[in-house]
């Protein structure tokens, strides 16, 4: 699936994962896009990590730093990427930051992990 032009507008999505008891959690996060897929990164110890090795499916909606949801929800899968891509994904959500958002980011380079996310049709 193409990338909807409301996520491609927004600076922060939604990420919607799931908890082994399907309980959902929501969490704002910076990202980017390149080709057809969505590219963040998070800390290697992070609740996310956790559950998206145990349940990939994904759900994503553009939405405030704050985590407010401004737009519609997409269905996606997401695919824990290797330690070799990590670097790259940092510097690709880097470059649709701004000054004080980049300056943010510098503290939360070491221990990362990275995931694409391929929406579904």
């Amino acid at each position: 699936m193409p990338i909807p032009e409301q996520l491609k507008k927004a600076k922060f999505i939604s990420l919607e994962t799931y908890k082994k008891s399907g309980e959902a959690v929501r969490t704002p996060v910076w990202f980017a896009i390149e080709g057809d897929l969505i590219y963040f990164h998070t800390p290697a110890t992070s609740g996310k990590v956790k559950r998206l090795r145990r349940n990939p499916k994904v759900r994503v909606a553009p939405c405030s730093r704050f985590g407010k949801i401004e737009g519609d929800w997409f269905e996606g899968v997401a695919t824990e990427l290797g330690k070799e891509e990590v670097e790259r994904v940092i510097k690709l959500v880097n470059s649709r930051l701004g000054p004080l958002d980049r300056l943010i980011s510098l503290f939360h380079r070491k221990n990362r992990i990275a995931f694409s996310i391929k929406l579904l049709e």
